[in-house]
């Protein structure tokens, strides 16, 4: 009575090699389509992370000038974040670098550089030399050949103390607001 039992036990010899290679087929060529797709939001996110980093400091650097305990001189600050680090310019109330043309890092002894600085690593809680690019893909063309491998921010400083803010490259603000 149970003999057909038996006799479907023994035709029952799992996948076949073709059925296994073909799944794996499947599964190769759903790989090849969405590993794109992984690399581009992986790229996304890094580049968000370092608009991020850079809206952090502009915006430590906005209180800093609002609160009464530091005393940020009128002027022009560039924030700019790059592979080596963060680097806080200061310049002079007409210009972008200063007379000698070097960036002024968190530790210099540029007055002005150095409060800012430590303005802003008072409100951020970080080392700003610790903040670098996450993203290799910050180059934009100029003349035909691709450079720039930073992102920055030339903070305005008012006699008032009232600040204005322009992002390098421009479209860096468009990714801080999505």
């Amino acid at each position: 009575m149970f003999k057909f039992l038996k006799d479907r036990k023994k035709d029952n010899k799992g996948f076949t090699l073709v059925e296994l290679v073909i799944v794996v087929a499947i599964l190769a060529i759903l790989v090849g389509i969405l590993a794109p797709q992984y690399t581009k939001y992986v790229e996304k996110s890094r580049k968000s992370a370092d608009v991020s980093n850079l809206e952090n400091c502009v915006t430590a650097f906005k209180t800093a000038c609002a609160d009464g305990t530091s005393q940020i001189p009128a002027g022009k600050y560039q924030i700019t974040i790059n592979t080596n680090g963060t680097f806080i310019t200061a310049a002079a109330a007409d210009a972008v670098k200063p007379a000698d043309g070097k960036d002024i890092k968190a530790d210099s002894t540029d007055k002005n550089g150095k409060i800012a600085a430590t303005a802003i690593k008072e409100f951020t809680g970080s080392d700003l030399n610790g903040t670098k690019l996450k993203s290799t893909k910050w180059t934009t063309t100029e003349n035909g050949t691709d450079t720039v491998t930073y992102i920055a921010a030339l903070c305005i400083v008012d006699n008032n103390g009232a600040t204005s803010v322009v992002y390098e490259p421009t479209w860096v603000k468009d990714l801080s607001s999505k």
